[in-house]
């Protein structure tokens, strides 16, 4: 017997009786998308058309509100599939229309790029992030992280889709951009940080005399430096004029820097502070045995756009540096009461593996929800240390 009661609404109607499904969360990918399956309905069928706006719901609880994209009876099975996107699937999908970037902040200018899909562009997730944990009690949470709401140096290439200048709007502010689960809201902010962890996940290694406290079916830990560098240069390549030639544009450049030692990541803090008066960045995450260097040739039009855009990168490539996957059964935590708490992106959990040693607060990012008939309820939820920055 199912523990959640997962449903979706068209034209009013609520349709339930779903036997698998896989719904997509996410605070650093702009698009959720869901895959659902039920026994052929007639009635259903003739309501979940292609392009429908739709809701899916947990517990009441709006998931994902957007559009159904695909209905489909399989040869082999007398079953009615759907699959579809949120709002963001619409901005992905559209060209942006012609804007005027005179005079807007980030915030104007998203609400005309993502409108009419979305009827308000936010810059905090407290409301959505309260919502979409249902009923259940609720830790607490401070301010979320601010950040300066200015404009940008984009221009609308023929072509371009909505969901494109936006997240180039975006990385210019190093923000990310996501949306409520309700559709209620565009949301473009940072993680909050200032959270009271919301969960508790625990992995005992074989021989554990804690084994009875285990509470996940799985839990990977995933360090890597693959894709990562110590040092990430960026060489800006804009073009000269009659007063700025030769070597002063190829001075345009700037780097990012991530320690290579113990001792380098305990000073990481004064060396942050010390590289920015310099125009260098630092990152706290991850060591290496020795440089690892990239260069970037970019088109820029000071030191400060390369430095910006070397932080930037630096960042998208440390948030893969750890990533912790959780496999827990059912779509939340009962937390002193009998109403689940939904899991959710941007909430902070405690997690430990005995295995590794690994432990401390990470950040939910991403959630997924599934259930089959083999497997029953669960979700998988991807997590980034406390700290980390995320980067579009």
């Amino acid at each position: 017997m199912s523990e959640h009661t997962v449903s979706v609404v068209v034209d009013g109607v609520e349709i339930r009786g779903w036997t698998s499904y896989d719904l997509t969360s996410s605070m650093i990918e702009p698009v959720d998308s869901f895959r659902m399956e039920l026994p052929f309905d007639r009635a259903a069928w003739d309501r979940l058309r292609p392009d429908r706006p739709v809701k899916v719901m947990i517990d009441g609880v709006v998931i994902l509100d957007g559009f159904l994209d695909d209905r489909e009876v399989p040869e082999a099975d007398d079953v009615l599939q759907i699959s579809g996107r949120d709002r963001c699937g619409r901005l992905l999908n559209e060209s942006c229309p012609g804007v005027d970037f005179r005079g807007k902040d980030l915030r104007d200018l998203a609400a005309e790029i993502a409108s009419p899909w979305f009827s308000t562009v936010t810059l905090s997730n407290t409301r959505n992030r309260r919502v979409l944990r249902g009923k259940g009690k609720k830790a607490r949470a401070g301010r979320e992280p601010l950040f300066v709401t200015t404009g940008g140096g984009t221009l609308v290439e023929p072509g371009q889709t909505r969901l494109a200048v936006l997240e180039e709007l975006c990385q210019q502010a190093e923000v990310l951009v996501w949306s409520a689960g309700d559709g209620r809201e565009l949301i473009i902010g940072r993680p909050n940080y200032d959270q009271e962890p919301q969960f508790r996940f625990f992995q005992p290694r074989a021989d554990s005399k804690r084994a009875a406290e285990a509470n996940v079916l799985g839990m990977a830990i995933k360090e890597s430096t693959g894709d990562r560098y110590s040092e990430i240069i960026v060489v800006g390549t804009g073009g000269g004029t009659a007063v700025n030639y030769g070597a002063a544009v190829l001075q345009r450049s700037g780097t990012a820097t991530t320690p290579t030692t113990d001792k380098g990541i305990a000073r990481a803090a004064e060396r942050r502070r010390m590289a920015r008066s310099y125009g260098v960045a630092s990152s706290t995450l991850g060591e290496f045995s020795a440089p690892k260097r990239l260069v970037i040739e970019r088109a820029v039009s000071s030191s400060a756009e390369a430095q910006a855009y070397a932080e930037r990168e630096m960042a998208r490539r440390d948030a893969q540096g750890r990533r912790v996957t959780v496999r827990v059964p059912l779509h939340g935590q009962r937390i002193a009461g009998q109403s689940y708490t939904i899991f959710a992106p941007d909430l902070m959990a405690s997690i430990e593996d005995e295995r590794t040693g690994v432990a401390g607060a990470f950040l939910i990012v991403a959630c997924t929800y599934r259930s089959s008939r083999d497997d029953g309820e669960e979700t998988i939820l991807e997590f980034v240390p406390k700290g980390q920055e995320l980067a579009i």
